[in-house]
This record gives C-alpha cells, structure tokens and sequence, in this order.
C-alpha cells in the first residue's frame, strides 16, 4: 500500500507505443481478461470465482505477483508490449507508470464511484485519475494495557494529545527492566516519514506546495514537529519495524505506531496480549488533528490492454463493498476504500479494525509525483539525522528542504 520495493526503477517510457482504444460498451463473452494482483491467491480466487459465473463465457487469468520482484516483473511486462489488462498497482507507483504513458486514465469512467470512495489521490497524477484506489493501509498508535496500568495509568483511556503520550511514555519507561515507553523508527527505508509526517501533518505541516512546484518541508509546523518527536527518544526503543513490533508482542513496549498486519499477528504469535490501539495523538491545542499516514492500493488499467471494457468491469466487481470487505477481513493489513465502511457488520463487531477504518478519516497520502521514491529517502535520512543527533531539527529540516527543492528543479529541467 504504497509499498515500495528496492529493486531498480526502469524508464518505460521509450518502449511504449501506445494505441488508445475507447473503453465504451459491455463485455464480451469468450474472452480472457488478466489480472495481476499481490494478495494470495486463496484470498482472491473465491471473488474471481464469483465474478465468472457472474460472467458465463469469461475467464480471468490471475497471477499472485511478490513485493520482492512484482514491480520489475510490471515494468519489464509494459515495457514488451505484454502488460496485463488490470492490475494493482501501490499508490506510489501509479505516478510513475502514469508519468510514462502505461496506464490508461479512467476519469470518465469514475464518476459513478467519485463519492463512494475516499482516496483517489492515490490513484491520480497530474489532474487526471488513473485507477479506482481498492484497498487502504495507514498506521494507528498500539499500546500495552498491562503497562499503562503498571505506571498508573488508565489502559481504557489511551493518550490522546502529545502531552498525553510524551507523559505516558515517560512514566513507562523502565529501560533497567527492558521496558520501553515508545518505540521510535530508524534503519529502514521508507518507514521513517511515515511515522514522523504524521505527527507533522496534524500538526498542519506539509511536505510540496498545493500544486506540487516547491518543497514546504522546512516549515515552523514541521520543526515543531521534529522537537516533539525527538522529545520521546530518551523513553523510546529506537529500531527497525519489525523489531519495533517484536518487542510490544513480548511486553516489552509500551506503545508503538504500526499498521495492521499486527491485528492479525498478535492473536497469533502474542495470544495473551493485553493491547488496545487508538487513533494516533494530536497536538495540543484546538487547532490538532489525529492524522496518519495513508497508503493504498489501486486498480489500473494498462493503455497497451485490449480488453479495456472487460477490465474495468471486473475492477468495478472487485470494488462491490462486499467484495472489498471479504478480503480486507481476511488479510486484516488493510482497509476498505468505500466510504461507510466503518458501519459494515464485520467493523462494527472488531473494535480494533473499526479505529483504522477510522483513523483513515483524516489520514493524508503522500504527494503524487514520479519522483516521489527520492523524496521519501530525503525526509527518512532527515528524520534520521535528527534522531541520532548528527542535525540539529532545524538543520536536518533545512538541508531536506533544499534537496527536495534540488529534486523538484531537476524535474522542470532547472
């Protein structure tokens, strides 16, 4: 959800000759439509199943694709002329493909589903939308009900300011016994500007100007920011993801921002965790906001397909709510992008799942520009530099916004 791989990023654009064909009318029987998609297939199959003796006489070709290669194996399909008719695509990569001319805009044939789903900014570049966003992923804050109420805490009343949290995690550190606070990111690609650009941007920070020409990162919202972040370190893990949440499973945490792959985890690998989660803490103030970090995935349509009709009708299948809810309750990483979701049966009986659904409310995704991958490694080394005491919050905001303006000329040709 708008994950990001490390493999190469191939230009795509000198491969493609495009031929534009109209996306009007119904699908046909007899033909063959393939789609692309990275959840496992047992997941999935059930739906397609679905849709095919929805549709007699139509068979999708499915192919289950790996974070580790499905964005070469993408790239390298557009770039022989033999790219699937749908496929799904990570929020960050849509402006990539889209800047390139692979994908096919469907602004037309959104209108029907432009106020039932939240998010089209991950599926759009440039004042042109260019896929329906499926499945949503942010981050909520997780917090050790056991440990709040061994620091004299209220584990039913979970921090909802940074004061709140900032005092709470002071009040819970024990570093002598292994206990942690909080647990802050570092050493990771980009994880680090998801954790900190949330706090920032319910701060009412930023990180491009509204039409995306300039950096604001280095903004007095965003050193504010900075500070409070840095202010948890002396009570904070400082580590790696997945160490992050290996550490609240075994009790050792007393709160942490993470996604919710952990809603499925903990049950699994930490059964007698006594957690909560909760939107992630605002500023103080009036004028705060819980924001987060928003990812996605999207369902786009290659120009080279000629099956475009017959793509776009199984992508509005997939979109049903129904359909979205079936796999989102059984991944649990993700979440609907259909507004209303939070009243569906299956949120309203998992109070857990029902706070992301929540938390995407107010979520922001980050900016859609091709460049985006380099900016992301910007702000992470920023943030980083902060954190281990090599910039000052004001120095490491300084020099990043300098490098994102660098990148942003470097587009424009200046």
């Amino acid at each position: 959800m708008g994950i990001t791989t490390k493999a190469k990023v191939y230009s795509i654009l000198p491969l493609l000759l495009l031929a534009t064909v109209s996306c009007g009318g119904g699908a046909e029987k007899g033909q063959t439509v393939a789609f692309w998609q990275f959840w496992p297939s047992r997941h999935i199959q059930p739906l397609i199943d679905d849709f095919e003796r929805r549709h007699p006489g139509v068979e999708v070709e499915m192919q289950q694709l790996t974070w580790a290669s499905g964005f070469e194996k993408i790239v390298a399909a557009a770039a022989a002329g033999k790219p699937p008719d749908l496929c799904e695509l990570g929020s960050t990569w849509v402006p990539r493909f889209a800047s390139e001319g692979a994908i096919h805009k469907v602004t037309a044939l959104t209108e029907t589903h432009r106020d039932k789903l939240r998010m089209w900014e991950i599926a759009s570049y440039s004042g042109e939308i260019y896929g329906w966003p499926w499945v949503l992923g942010t981050r909520v804050l997780f917090y050790n009900k056991a440990l709040f109420e061994r620091a004299g805490l209220d584990p039913a009343d979970p921090p909802s300011t940074w004061s709140e949290m900032l005092e709470a995690a002071r009040l819970i550190n024990e570093p002598e016994s292994g206990v942690h606070g909080f647990g802050l990111n570092a050493g990771e690609r980009y994880v680090s500007y998801k954790k900190f650009m949330a706090f920032a941007w319910g701060n009412g920070g930023g990180i491009l100007s509204d039409d995306l020409s300039r950096s604001i990162f280095d903004s007095p919202a965003n050193r504010e920011t900075l500070e409070f972040y840095l202010s948890l370190r002396p009570f904070s893990l400082v580590e790696r993801q997945d160490m992050l949440d290996q550490a609240f499973k075994e009790g050792r945490l007393g709160m942490v921002v993470s996604g919710g792959w952990n809603l499925k985890r903990i049950p699994e690998e930490a059964p007698s965790l006594d957690y909560g989660v909760a939107l992630i803490p605002r500023p103080d103030g009036e004028e705060g906001v819980h924001a987060s970090f928003a990812g996605g995935e999207a369902l786009v349509i290659f120009e080279r397909s000629e099956r475009k009709e017959l793509a776009a009708e199984l992508a509005r299948f997939l979109l049903e709510p129904r359909n979205v809810v079936a796999l989102c309750r059984e991944v649990r990483s993700v979440q609907p992008s259909f507004i209303g979701a939070e009243d569906d049966p299956y949120y309203l009986s998992h109070p857990h799942d029902l706070v992301f659904v929540k938390q995407l409310e107010t979520a922001v995704s980050p900016p859609a520009v091709s460049e985006w991958m380099r900016m992301e490694e910007v702000i992470d080394s920023a943030v980083e530099s902060a954190l281990h005491g090599r910039r000052s919050p004001g120095e490491a905001l300084e020099e990043a916004d300098g490098r994102l303006n660098g990148i942003l000329a470097g587009r424009r040709g200046g």
